[in-house]
């Protein structure tokens, strides 16, 4: 069970389990419910507000009660603008990660490469297909090609 610390009507602290010594008192985890409770620390409860990729988390509001504490998140859906700056963000890490793809095969296209000219044109058609990925319509389902065996 997770408990939140409490103090002037304020959440201090949230922990998975009660601490073992806390303010000078050993085996603090072990005292009664109410003893705990006496010390200002009380059961805890997340409530987790709407999730996904189309939200964002924007804050949490406390509801400190007799016996528990519950933490309400609070979220909102995101704009279309802020939909298409994540879209743009995601499109970077897709072209950053398809540069180091092609930088690491850059040597199968070098004239001294030890290829076959077979192995160098399957190369060629893998590289290629890397330089195609911006034309995927969803940056966030990318289908990257399978490099050949070298």
């Amino acid at each position: 069970m997770k408990y939140a610390y409490v103090e002037n009507g304020q959440v201090k602290d949230i922990r998975q389990s009660l601490p073992n010594v806390w303010s000078n008192i050993s085996n603090f985890n072990t005292l009664d419910d109410n003893t705990v409770k006496g010390f200002g620390w009380l059961p805890y409860t997340f409530i987790e507000g709407q999730t996904g990729d189309d939200y964002i988390i924007l804050a949490s509001n406390f509801e400190i009660l007799e016996n528990e504490v519950i933490e309400h998140q609070i979220t909102r859906l995101k704009t279309d603008e802020e939909k298409e700056q994540d879209k743009q963000n995601m499109w970077k890490i897709v072209r950053e990660e398809r540069n180091k793809k092609l930088s690491e095969c850059d040597w199968t296209q070098l004239s001294d490469s030890p290829l076959s000219n077979q192995k160098q044109t399957e190369w060629q058609i893998y590289r290629q297909s890397l330089r195609d990925i911006t034309t995927q319509l969803n940056p966030f389902s990318i289908e990257w090609p399978t490099p050949p065996e070298a």
